[in-house]
């Protein structure tokens, strides 16, 4: 007997099961204010494109777009990360740039701090990661992606759908899925 997983969409609470597909090497993508209707007041709409094709919008405090700015957050190359689930109306998925983080200065250690319970453990393993060499990324949300259920590739495969979705956004074969979902919305 198999069941259907708990999920938000069955009022069980789990979260649906995910895959996560990424970028093999980091890429080079493009951000720029986009303008938008739905776009809440206060907020700002960020574009992000790959060889000059929009491929997501996400929505953000105009803070946030004056850091990405400030910092030059996407003047080089980064990986890109798809989280994708099964949900109506078919996959849903949230396109991550992975950023890294910039450096940390020492801070002098408080003559207290090895005194608190956990700090030792602490210390040890921010030193593990920066002596593996991990650089430290944070994910920056680009946008969300829908892919119907008609238009999976691998129905079987959540993983294999992940993989398939993220490399048609980088690649840039994504036009049959804006085509079909103007048409959706238009009913042609």
């Amino acid at each position: 007997m198999t069941s259907e997983p708990e999920g938000p969409e069955s009022g069980g609470g789990a979260p649906a099961p995910a895959a996560i597909a990424a970028t093999e090497s980091p890429v080079q993508l493009s951000v720029g204010l986009v303008e938008d209707d739905r776009v809440p007041e206060g907020m700002v709409c960020m574009g992000s494109y790959r060889n000059g094709r929009l491929i997501a919008r996400s929505v953000m405090p105009p803070e946030a777009w004056e850091q990405i700015t400030q910092y030059e957050i996407f003047a080089d190359p980064v990986q890109v990360v798809l989280v994708a689930r099964a949900a109506p109306p078919g996959l849903q998925c949230q396109l991550y740039a992975m950023v890294p983080l910039p450096e940390e200065e020492e801070e002098p250690e408080e003559p207290w701090a090895t005194s608190v319970p956990g700090s030792s453990y602490e210390a040890s393993v921010e030193e593990e990661g920066e002596e593996a060499g991990e650089p430290r990324v944070a994910p920056i949300p680009l946008g969300h992606i829908v892919r119907y259920e008609r238009d999976r590739v691998h129905p079987e495969s959540l993983p294999l759908e992940a993989v398939d979705v993220l490399r048609k956004i980088i690649d840039g074969d994504t036009s049959e899925v804006v085509d079909r979902a103007l048409a959706d919305l238009l009913g042609l």
